[in-house]
Parts: C-alpha cells; structure tokens; sequence
C-alpha cells in the first residue's frame, strides 16, 4: 500500500500563518520606559535585555541598538549588559514644546 502525501492548498497555509501570527502578536507588549526630565547623564533606565527575556550575550549577537526619532541620542545601550543608560539630559520643552502629554 502506498501512502499518498496530502498536500494543504496555499491559500490555507496562508491564512494558517497569518493567523498564527496574529495570535502571537498579542502577547507581545512593547516595553515603556519613564526617564524623569532631570536625569542625570549615565542614570540607569532599565536592563533592556531582561525585559526582553535575554542575556547580554544574545543582545549582542542580535546587534541591538537604538535608533533616535530626532537628531539627538538621548539614550544608549549598553550591548553587552542590556543597560539602558541616560547620555543626553532631557529637557521637555525641547522635546515636546507645548503638546501635553508629553510623551
């Protein structure tokens, strides 16, 4: 007796993945991070890598960075920890003008 492979059509497959996707991505939370206006240049943020379920080692490997939405890098990160650290001091009129809130 031969056994015949039954193939799926593509267009199941497809939704398959896209719903297996969606599924997935609503677990996912995006991570916030509150700097206070007054932080201090090298202030600790948070351990970038721990909240992502990480170790620095893999963070590194991964090559993560960060990518500032403006001219300045107010922050950096720390590859081979996970650190986030302050390297900018933040001013909130600079950054937000009179937008409330300013986030």
């Amino acid at each position: 007796m031969k056994l015949r492979k039954r193939e799926e059509p593509l267009p199941g497959r497809a939704v398959a993945l896209f719903l297996l996707l969606c599924v997935s991505g609503m677990r996912a939370e995006i991570p916030r991070y509150f700097v206070p206006e007054e932080a201090e240049r090298g202030s600790f943020v948070a351990n970038i890598a721990k909240d992502l379920g990480l170790t620095g080692e893999e963070l590194s490997a991964r090559q993560a960075r960060l990518v500032p939405d403006g001219e300045k890098q107010y922050l950096q990160l720390n590859q081979h920890t996970g650190d986030l650290l302050v390297k900018e001091q933040m001013d909130r009129e600079e950054l937000c003008g009179q937008n409330e809130p300013c986030l």
